[in-house]
């Protein structure tokens, strides 16, 4: 077998070797919103910029607000990935006395709840409150550690509480799902032209 082919299926075998990564952050591509809400920054971005109001913090500080306008159909923050993710864990900061439900999609139409945080349970009687599905983190909290999904959009909307509300953050952690059959197919047709070219220079 030649030096050649041998490189060949070698690269090809590494190629569909399914890869084990790390997660790591998830940046939206895009963040938008239905209802009235204010923001307490530059736009939309502050939801995922990385700073997190510090507990206790006034729940317009740092974050975007809305008041009554409760459920998905009154304000929602919806994230679009660009692409679709492997998520795995989350990191919220949201006004410690209300409901939020969290939901995921593929497609940006058909939607499952990933997880409802729960008023009152973390560790603020005040303002803000920072809430992790990360095993071992000092905000974490059972009730959002959620099973790995996959999706390309995600949305957050409030579901109940003192109807004055406030989300400073939403962090997902994850990978970035294997490449489509289109891509594997293209992949594999350009290893078989060069070793094609290969052979026939042999």
């Amino acid at each position: 077998m030649s030096s050649t082919l041998k490189s060949l299926l070698i690269a090809a075998s590494l190629i569909s070797a399914p890869a084990v990564f790390a997660a790591s952050p998830v940046t939206p591509v895009s963040v938008s919103n239905n209802g009235l809400v204010a923001i307490d920054g530059v736009d939309l971005s502050i939801l995922f910029d990385g700073y997190i109001a510090p507990e206790g913090t006034s729940f317009q500080t740092d974050s975007v607000s809305w008041f009554n306008q409760v459920g998905s159909s009154g304000v929602s923050l919806d994230f679009d990935f660009g692409q679709l993710y492997t998520l795995s864990d989350v990191l919220i900061g949201v006004d410690h006395n209300d409901f939020y439900q969290v939901q995921v999609s593929l497609d940006g139409s058909v939607w499952n709840t990933l997880f409802t945080n729960l008023a009152f349970e973390g560790q603020s009687n005040f303002g803000s409150e920072i809430i992790s599905s990360v095993a071992g983190d000092p905000e974490y909290q059972a009730t959002i550690d959620f099973p790995t999904t996959v999706a390309r959009y995600a949305r957050l909307y409030a579901v109940g509480g003192d109807n004055a509300f406030s989300v400073s953050e939403v962090s997902f952690s994850g990978v970035a799902v294997v490449p489509e059959p289109e891509t594997w197919a293209l992949l594999i047709a350009g290893l078989g032209l060069i070793g094609a070219i290969a052979y026939r220079r042999s």
